[in-house]
């Protein structure tokens, strides 16, 4: 009986999760700077932090600071969170 309402709350706090992430989807309030967008679009592009210093002509520690920017404010814990984030917020 225990291991059924473990599951349900299991199921619960997931579905709040999603309702959350459904929330701040529609809520268009993240501003990101020229450099955070351009980086973005390379990250969906698949690009990888090592590539996009690269072609930023920047070092890939810049590029690891302002990813870890954007995953911050768009509330993602890895890239494929982020790119959802973005396709939710119509940033991509």
């Amino acid at each position: 009986m225990e291991a059924t309402s473990q599951s349900c709350d299991a199921g619960h706090e997931r579905d709040t999760l999603l309702e959350k992430a459904l929330i701040f989807n529609t809520d268009n309030s993240v501003e990101l700077t020229k450099r955070e967008g351009e980086i973005l679009q390379l990250i969906v592009s698949g690009q990888t932090n090592k590539q996009i210093a690269k072609q930023l002509s920047r070092s890939e520690r810049t590029i690891e600071f302002h990813r870890n920017r954007l995953m911050r404010k768009m509330a993602a814990h890895n890239a494929a969170e982020l790119v959802r984030q973005a396709i939710g917020l119509g940033i991509i």
